[in-house]
């Protein structure tokens, strides 16, 4: 199923050299859409599963008064993902293979980040 942000989901991991997908979610996890080179069941659990950090990232900056997190970075093995907040609830998770430079992953998910924000108004 095609929407109206998967083709800004599509150019964030094909801009990223060693991308694999990128999810867009709501607040509980909930896919909006998705795009990747990666199984998309997969790309659901991760989805929802680093939401999840993303919120207890935030709920922990809120308790001792430090402002919102808008962008986690987590390094893992064989993979690396930036979970970043779009607003309104929303995030956007971008997989990338472990060990590739994160300066275009970080880059585009920013954008993807303001384009599907653009995209929900």
């Amino acid at each position: 199923m095609t929407t109206s942000f998967t083709p800004i989901l599509q150019r964030a991991v094909e801009r990223t050299p060693g991308a694999l997908g990128a999810i867009f979610a709501d607040w509980d996890g909930e896919a909006v859409d998705q795009f990747g080179r990666v199984d998309k069941n997969e790309m659901l659990v991760l989805g929802a599963h680093y939401g999840i950090i993303l919120n207890h990232v935030q709920a922990v900056l809120r308790l001792f008064h430090f402002g919102e997190a808008v962008e986690v970075i987590l390094h893992h093995d064989r993979m690396d993902l930036v979970v970043r907040a779009v607003g309104l609830g929303y995030y956007v998770v971008l997989v990338v293979k472990e060990n590739v430079h994160l300066a275009s992953a970080l880059r585009e998910v920013k954008a993807a980040a303001v384009a599907l924000r653009a995209e929900m108004m």
